[in-house]
């Protein structure tokens, strides 16, 4: 005769058994989908950088032609969903830095947006969002 408490333990193992492996999907799919969700992170970043260098490289090259592109395309990364808060203030000082001494106030101050303030320290002037 099979002692009674192997019976208890395998009628536990049966019961538990599928609750476990229903924790072990949920576990692998939470982890996934955080994995994903920093990739998707980094992917952003990574093409804000991309953008950022070339629009830079365009208006330092002192084409007309390239500085109208750089500054469209920094004015179009800084209201778009692509910037990333965090590297939203890194963005607007490169702007500043590169596009005032390039193109004017006048462009400059048309990258700021309702939520933008030029702040100006010194010989110094950059974009920050507003509290």
């Amino acid at each position: 005769m099979i002692p009674t408490w192997i019976s208890v333990v395998g009628v536990v193992a049966t019961v538990l058994s599928p609750f476990l492996a229903l924790g072990g999907v949920m576990l692998g799919a939470y982890l996934t989908r955080k994995s994903d969700r920093e990739l998707d992170t980094w992917r952003h970043r990574e093409e804000t950088m991309r953008m950022v260098r070339w629009a830079v490289e365009q208006i330092l090259a002192g084409d007309e032609v390239g500085t109208d592109a750089g500054v469209v395309t920094l004015r179009s990364l800084m209201r778009s969903e692509l910037l990333q808060p965090e590297d939203y203030d890194l963005v607007a000082a490169l702007t500043a830095a590169v596009a005032i001494d390039r193109v004017g106030e006048a462009a400059y101050a048309e990258l700021a947006d309702a939520n933008t303030e030029v702040v100006e320290e010194g010989s110094r002037r950059w974009l920050r969002r507003r509290p």
